[in-house]
Order: C-alpha cells, then structure tokens, then sequence
C-alpha cells in the first residue's frame, strides 16, 4: 500500500499584475492557510518520504510555510519539477510513477485545473459517496486530498483504483471561506 496526498497551491497574489503567473507568491490568506495546513497533516498522521513539488513561486512558498510549521520529524526536502507547473493529469500521472520510487508516502504540490482532474481521476468506487461528491465539486486552493493507493510500486499507479482517504479544504481549519 502506498500513500499520495495532492495539495493545491495556497491562495496567492494579483497584486503585481505584470508579474508572470508562473512568478506570483501567496498572499497573506495563502501564507496563514499554508501554515496551518501542517496541522491537518499532523492531525492525519502524514509523515512524507517524497515532495514534489511544481516551480512556480506560489507552490515553493506554500511548502516553505507548511514545512516550517510542522513539528513532528523533519520533513524532507522537496524536488521542484518544472514539469509540474500547470500540468494536465497524464503528467501528474507519468511524474508520480517515475518520482515515486523508493517510497511510501509523497506529497505533490501543484495546481489546477490539472491537480483537481488527477484526483477526480485516481479516486475508485468504493470512496464514500459524499467524499467523492465533495471532491468533484471543487478542488479550492490550500486543498489537501490524501489516497491509499493499493500498490506496492509507483509505478502502477492507474485510475480510478484509489480510494480517498481524507479531504480537506481551508473552511474545514476554521469556518472561514474557500474560494
């Protein structure tokens, strides 16, 4: 059995409009939702042999604040794929596979609308329905979704053979908002 958590980027800036996208950093919801993230993955007993994580600015920074904030263990340093910036799900399929080896529990940081359809993609039938409806209604930024992936090898991840373990959105931290 092995473990995948999917993360989305955290919310970010617009408040530099000739900024590249590829460039644009978190605001200060992003940099707080980032941070408290830690404590959900704490909460869910995540400990992460592998991140991988995409190039963009706003990926690296939601790692920087969720890894400062966690407390148990160090967490390891993460790979910056640049293949991962805005990639579509046979990507994030493909880079899994290959980056995955050796371990047991990986963490991608990336975006959407690629990130959300590669979830929508891994998760089987036998998820609860309700999870399953929540996830395919919207993948909001800072979300976190986590699968247990019936394989003993990356790579034979495929589709629709995962089943959903934990889905967490920032309204889920607090009560605030999570468009």
């Amino acid at each position: 059995m092995r473990r995948l958590a999917l993360l989305r980027h955290a919310k970010s800036s617009w408040d530099d409009l000739t900024q590249s996208d590829h460039a644009r950093p978190l605001n200060s919801r992003g940099e707080r939702d980032a941070t408290r993230l830690a404590a959900t993955i704490e909460a869910l007993g995540l400990r992460f042999d592998r991140v991988l994580c995409s190039t963009a600015t706003r990926t690296r920074e939601t790692w920087d604040h969720l890894a400062g904030a966690l407390t148990a263990g160090r967490p390891p340093l993460p790979r910056y794929l640049e293949e991962l910036y805005l990639a579509e799900p046979e990507k994030l399929l493909a880079t899994v596979r290959r980056e995955g080896d050796g371990v047991e529990t990986l963490l991608l940081i990336g975006h959407n609308d690629g990130l959300h359809e590669f979830a929508l993609g891994l998760v089987n039938e036998a998820t609860d329905l309700a999870a399953r409806d929540r996830l395919s209604e919207k993948f909001p930024t800072a979300a976190l979704a986590v699968f247990d992936c019936p394989i003993d090898d990356w790579s034979r991840l495929s589709w629709h053979t995962n089943r959903l373990i934990a889905l967490r959105f920032p309204r889920d931290l607090d009560g605030e908002g999570d468009s």
